[in-house]
């Protein structure tokens, strides 16, 4: 495996664990009915606010949650 190869694969399993940090954290604060915002979300996690906006699966479950929260 070069170089690269290995760089690809700790990167694609940093990205999974933070999507799954970040979506583990929006579940929690809908089950304690704490108010999902992203400016919350970055501090619990400590990501940045466009990986939050930016990443499709993360901004799909945000979405969601604001619309749970919401009462829809």
């Amino acid at each position: 495996m070069s170089k690269y190869d290995k760089m690809l694969e700790v990167n694609h399993k940093q990205s999974v664990e933070k999507i799954q940090r970040a979506k583990l954290t929006i579940q929690e604060m809908i089950e304690e009915e704490d108010k999902v915002t992203v400016p919350k979300l970055i501090q619990k996690t400590g990501l940045s606010r466009g990986f939050f906006y930016k990443n499709p699966e993360v901004r799909k479950a945000v979405d969601h949650a604001l619309q749970v929260q919401a009462g829809m």
